[in-house]
């Protein structure tokens, strides 16, 4: 993922017998200002080594905000066995 303030504190998997791929996911923004989270600064490892990007999604952040928030993985044969951001923090 690309380079960002933002850090994932935790995650649930979630998928359903169609392949479709998602996740509560509940990250905090480390800046000190607002900042905007995008499909760019999160990715999945998936269970067949693959490394996947959520669909296209835009959050807002607060300095110092926490939110969890569901995101859309998309469809895949494999489930998803982790979350992670780049974070310089």
């Amino acid at each position: 993922p690309e380079q960002s303030d933002f850090s994932v504190n935790n995650f649930v998997l979630m998928s359903n017998d169609s392949g479709e791929r998602w996740a509560v996911v509940t990250l905090t923004n480390m800046a000190s200002g607002r900042r905007s989270l995008t499909s760019k600064h999160l990715m999945a490892i998936v269970a067949d080594g693959q490394r996947i990007a959520p669909l296209e999604f835009l959050q807002s952040f607060k300095a110092d905000e926490t939110l969890s928030l569901t995101i859309n993985f998309g469809e895949s044969k494999f489930p998803l066995l982790s979350i992670y951001s780049r974070s310089g923090k």
